[in-house]
């Protein structure tokens, strides 16, 4: 029961190329576990992967979505939110955090920005 449990899908938005994008419970609760500063961040997390500042390659298959919030409860921050687009139709999250730099994560190459 515990595995269905984790399956369960706790919001679907759209990436920028209109992919549906999939927050799963068992992601959400990788994502908190591994970066707790993201705990009370679903929202911002959300609307990080459906409004990006720049949508960056990542370091395999996945695209990585960043956005500036400059209120969080840790300060000004970025928010990466990783996820994975399978096909026109279905995508999941990966994983999320927050940093106070994306110079190393843009180095990778920007696929897209805000302020092209």
């Amino acid at each position: 029961m515990s595995i269905l449990r984790k399956r369960k899908v706790i919001a679907i938005i759209h990436s920028r190329s209109g992919v549906p994008i999939r927050l799963t419970e068992e992601r959400w609760e990788h994502i908190i576990a591994s970066h707790t500063d993201m705990k009370d961040n679903q929202k911002l997390l959300l609307e990080t992967i459906q409004e990006p500042d720049m949508i960056l390659k990542g370091a395999t298959d996945e695209l990585r979505a960043i956005k500036f919030f400059p209120e969080t409860h840790l300060g000004p921050k970025y928010i990466m939110g990783a996820y994975k687009e399978l096909s026109e139709k279905d995508g999941f999250i990966v994983t999320a955090y927050k940093t106070s730099r994306i110079d190393k994560i843009v180095k990778r190459g920007v696929i897209w920005s805000k302020r092209q």
